[in-house]
């Protein structure tokens, strides 16, 4: 029985891995990332209103910085629960009421009296994203085959960039032609609006069958794959399938205790890695309005220059997920890590405006644009049954020291020490990260999902041409 339970979850996992990327498949990740992007919208919206709030409310350089990080303590707080509620319950469920919660609040911030109710309801926001976030490269990685996931990844990390793009571009057609009074409360409320996308997503995303077949719902499993091949044959014939080099991973024979200690290792290295990324993303999506406007830029234009360094991450992502799929995600990380050090360290020198103005957009386009590969790299290090969870955990960890801790001190130490050392420190935290996932990462390119759970669970496997290639 046991036997014949695995060759049917060999069928499914190999039913999955030989889909092409037709039009319905594109369809799904497309929809995936649109969450990321109505997500990115509403997170995008405090550092755009904050050089508006700045001056109208009298704002501390410690109070700037409590605003900033609001929605991200949300975010940290609401990761780890919600981790373990998207492997109960599933991934289509969870990431519906995030969409709802985040939206919700984001329309309800325009509505705050003062600086503790806004500071309170950007943090209550924060765990309905805190929900969404870990969902998307989730849902996508066990749906594609093991050849396109960070090339995906990429593609959502995309649109999670075209939202913090979209986001100063709105306020430029907003902030300054309304008085400061009424027009961040405006703002907030379009930010707000993409509430509706949940019935989007509700409708339109399958569950996944790989989660499906872990929960033991095999029925449903079975029944799922039937509809996305149904689907994705309107567009031409399917490969044959090939149960070659395909595993149907035992049962987990372990404590809870023992789960921890298995995926230790992997979750320190994840957590670094994310840590220094982090830190420079929250930089550039937060700070970049204020830092243009403190050196001397108007309002419109530090929004239009804040657009331009959002926009560059979109190429930078594009770029890091195809070359993560062909190279490495470990070698890529550290590439992009490196030059995106090398960027801040430039910006903190730079001369002029201009040159900041690259400066700023080379930290984009590398720091930001690390994330496809490694936010992949980190959903692959767990088992379907805990993916995430674990991946939850590693992004809880890493926007609460990158996020949270480092992105409240930069106003404080750019008041301090100035602003060329507060990026000189950012540079520092980019090496560090870069240099702990490069010693001591796991490369998992190339490999099924299925592959690296059993490698985990600690059998020996023959290998095959795919994992041979990545030895």
């Amino acid at each position: 029985m046991a036997s014949s339970t695995g060759t049917l979850q060999q069928s499914v996992v190999a039913r999955l891995e030989r889909l092409p990327m037709t039009p319905y498949l594109w369809m799904l990740v497309l929809v995936a990332g649109g969450a990321w992007f109505v997500e990115s919208l509403s997170i995008g919206a405090t550092g755009v209103i904050l050089p508006v709030l700045r001056p109208l409310w009298h704002l501390t350089a410690a109070q700037v910085g409590f605003l900033a990080v609001s929605s991200t303590v949300g975010v940290v707080v609401g990761l780890i629960p919600a981790g373990r509620i998207g492997d109960r319950i599933g991934r289509v469920r969870l990431l519906t009421y995030g969409i709802l919660v985040y939206s919700g609040l984001t329309l309800l911030s325009s509505l705050s009296p003062n600086y503790t109710t806004l500071v309170v309801l950007r943090l209550l926001a924060g765990l309905g994203m805190g929900a969404v976030f870990p969902l998307p490269y989730s849902i996508v990685s066990e749906f594609v085959s093991r050849t396109r996931r960070t090339w995906l990844s990429g593609v959502l990390d995309a649109c999670l960039s075209v939202g913090y793009f979209i986001a100063p571009l709105l306020g430029l057609l907003i902030l300054p032609h309304v008085a400061p009074i009424l027009s961040w409360r405006l703002f907030l409320v379009a930010a707000g609006l993409p509430l509706l996308y949940a019935l989007v997503v509700r409708r339109v995303m399958p569950e996944s069958p790989r989660w499906l077949w872990h929960m033991g719902r095999h029925h449903e499993a079975l029944v799922a794959v039937d509809r996305i091949e149904e689907r994705s044959r309107a567009y031409g014939p399917l490969p044959p399938v090939d149960l070659s080099g395909v595993d149907a991973p035992e049962p987990p024979r372990y404590s809870a205790r023992d789960t921890v200690r298995r995926y230790a290792g992997a979750t320190v290295v994840s957590a670094v890695g994310a840590t220094g990324t982090f830190f420079m993303f929250y930089v550039v999506m937060t700070y970049m309005p204020t830092v243009f406007n403190q050196l001397g830029l108007s309002f419109a234009t530090s929004l239009a220059f804040a657009a331009l360094v959002t926009a560059a991450a979109i190429p930078g992502k594009l770029l890091n997920g195809y070359l993560s799929e062909r190279w490495g995600r470990k070698m890529v990380f550290a590439l992009f890590m490196g030059l995106a050090a090398a960027s801040a360290v430039l910006f903190a020198t730079a001369p002029s405006i201009g040159w900041r103005l690259a400066d700023g957009m080379g930290m984009s386009f590398f720091g930001t644009g690390a994330f496809p590969g490694l936010k992949m790299y980190y959903a692959e290090q767990y088992p379907t049954g805990y993916r995430v969870t674990g991946a939850s955990t590693v992004e809880a960890v890493s926007r609460t020291l990158g996020g949270i801790v480092g992105a409240a001190l930069v106003p404080i130490a750019w008041h301090t020490m100035g602003l060329g050392s507060s990026f000189l420190i950012i540079a520092a935290v980019a090496v560090v990260s870069l240099t702990v996932v490069a010693f001591w990462g796991r490369e998992t390119r190339g490999m099924t999902l299925e592959r690296i759970e059993q490698q985990y669970l600690g059998r020996s496997l023959a290998k095959t041409p795919s994992a041979a290639a990545n030895s």
